[in-house]
């Protein structure tokens, strides 16, 4: 699981990357948007070789390796200095895959405006800090990246299983009760409704938005996500 830039939840998430020794493989619907072709996306990654690309909120570090396969150059956010610390080690190490991984939030995120050509968030976009709504989060997003820029991003629907019983604090805005990796329950998470939701959302700062979905049963864990790109206006 992808770790959050923001929540202010004070969980050992380094303990819980460190704990997991076994080399992790990137978020399927990432390579899909990179690398497949459907009717309403494609993707030239061969324009974003040598683009500079930010994973926001990379976790344990898994979607590091294909986006260095693809030439870009990487750059991170995670909570601790910890996180940051012990993946782009292990990355070094285990890959001689270099990381410039920073601490930062889902609204403070520690570049200049306009810096990336691409920012990815699988799973993390929709953590939120305590006084803040997700219209906050996108317009941290919208300053770091360039004017044209690519923002890929899941979104978790009411559905989905880290939204079990969590509490709905307004406007959509989750606080989680259950969490079976035991690392989120207190955390506020923005839940999506519908695709036109998700779009209400982008329609100011964005522009050619392309929204997909996914609806997995994992062995009881229902995993039901929007999957969206768009660039930035």
């Amino acid at each position: 699981m992808s770790s959050s830039p923001s929540s202010t939840k004070k969980t050992d998430y380094t303990g819980h990357y460190k704990a997991s020794e076994v080399d992790v493989y990137p978020s399927e619907f990432l390579v899909r948007a990179f690398l497949g072709t459907y009717e309403k996306l494609k993707i030239d990654h061969k324009l974003l070789r040598g683009k500079k690309v930010l994973d926001l909120g990379f976790g344990d570090g898994r979607n590091f390796q294909l986006l260095h396969d693809l030439g870009m150059e990487l750059y991170g956010t995670e909570i601790t200095e910890s996180i940051c610390k012990l993946i782009t080690e292990r990355l070094y190490q285990r890959k001689g895959i270099s990381v410039d991984a920073r601490v930062g939030r889902n609204t403070s995120i520690p570049f200049a405006n306009s810096f990336f050509d691409c920012i990815v968030a699988s799973s993390s976009s929709y953590y939120m800090d305590e006084g803040n709504k997700y219209e906050d989060n996108l317009a941290e997003i919208h300053r770091v990246l360039k004017p044209g820029g690519l923002f890929i991003h899941s979104l978790p629907m009411p559905s989905t299983f880290i939204m079990r019983n969590a509490i709905d604090t307004g406007e959509g805005h989750m606080r989680i009760t259950e969490d079976p990796y035991g690392v989120r329950v207190g955390t506020l998470m923005k839940q999506f409704k519908t695709e036109d939701e998700v779009r209400s959302y982008l329609t100011h700062g964005f522009k050619d938005i392309s929204i997909g979905s996914a609806k997995d049963d994992f062995w009881g864990d229902a995993v039901h996500l929007w999957l969206v790109v768009c660039t930035k206006t």
